[in-house]
C-alpha cells in the first residue's frame, strides 16, 4: 500500500506518496505530476529514514519544478469548472448528462464537452471519463502527429520512417527504434505546437544517431535551431500534462 509522509524545507511543505517495490533493487525515483502530486518509488526495504533525507536532498529541485497542484493533488472529477490542457490552450470542461450508455467527448466552442450517462455512481463516472477523455487524446495523437513527422522530416534524415505509434509512456515522450518506428506519447498533445514539434525532431534525429552525444545534438541544432528553449520549456511545463 502506498504511504503518505512530508518532508519541511525551509518554509515548505511537501507532502509525498511512497511506493515500495520489491522489483526495485536500488534505485530510489521521484516523479511529479498533478494527478498523484510528490510520488517516491523506493526499494521494498528502504527506511523511511532514508526516503526523507532523498527528498530532503531533493527539495529543491522539487520545488523549483512542482506547481502548487502537484505538492497539494486534487484528484481530477471530469466536472464543469475543471480545465484540461490541449495543444498548449487551457480548456474549460463543461459536463453534461448523457442519454446514452457511453461517454462522450467533444470539443466545441473552445470547450471540452464531456456527456456522462447519470445510471453510474460518482467513481465510475469519474473512471469512464478518465477512460474517455485519453481516447479523445489518442485519437487526436494519431490524426495529428503522423503529419508532423512527415512534414519534419525531410529537414531532419533521409531515412524513411516505417510507422508512427501512439504510445501512453511514463517516463518519455517518444522513442525511436533502429527500424524506423517512432513511438510518441499521447499526452505531448496537451503540450503547444512548438512542444510537440521538438518532440518530433528529437525522435526523429534518432534515425540517424541512436545516442545523445554531440554529434545527435548538431543534427536536432541544424533542424531546428531554438531547440534549447523548447527543450527547456517542455522540462519546465512536462509535469502539469497528466490527467
Amino acid at each position: 500500500m502506498p504511504e503518505r509522509a512530508t518532508c519541511k524545507f525551509g518554509d515548505a511543505l511537501i507532502e509525498y506518496t511512497v511506493v515500495r517495490s520489491a522489483r526495485r533493487k536500488k534505485t530510489i525515483e521521484i516523479t511529479l505530476n498533478p494527478q498523484d502530486g510528490v510520488v517516491v518509488k523506493v526499494p521494498k526495504r528502504t527506511s523511511r529514514q532514508e526516503i526523507d533525507g532523498i527528498v530532503r536532498q531533493r527539495a529543491d529541485w522539487i520545488l523549483r519544478k512542482a506547481s502548487a497542484n502537484i505538492l497539494r493533488p486534487t484528484p481530477r472529477r471530469f466536472l464543469s469548472g475543471e480545465t484540461l490542457p490541449y495543444l498548449g490552450r487551457t480548456l474549460p470542461i463543461v459536463s453534461e448528462a448523457a442519454s446514452g450508455k457511453r461517454v462522450s467527448v467533444r470539443l466545441e466552442d473552445d470547450a471540452l464537452r464531456i456527456g456522462a450517462p447519470s445510471h453510474l455512481n460518482e467513481q465510475e463516472r469519474v473512471d469512464a471519463v478518465h477512460a474517455a477523455v485519453e481516447r479523445w487524446y489518442r485519437a487526436r495523437a494519431a490524426s495529428c502527429l503522423p503529419k508532423m513527422v512527415e512534414r519534419w522530416r525531410p529537414a531532419v534524415t533521409r531515412r524513411a520512417v516505417t510507422r508512427v505509434l501512439i504510445r501512453g509512456q511514463r517516463k518519455r515522450w517518444g522513442s525511436c527504434s533502429s527500424d524506423g518506428s517512432i513511438r510518441l506519447n499521447w499526452r505531448i498533445m496537451m503540450a503547444a505546437p512548438a512542444l510537440i514539434e521538438y518532440v518530433v525532431v528529437h525522435e526523429l534525429a534518432h534515425l540517424n544517431v541512436m545516442n545523445h552525444s554531440p554529434r545527435y545534438w548538431k543534427q536536432v541544432e541544424r533542424a531546428m535551431p531554438d531547440y534549447r528553449a523548447r527543450r527547456k520549456r517542455l522540462n519546465d511545463v512536462g509535469a502539469q500534462l497528466w490527467l
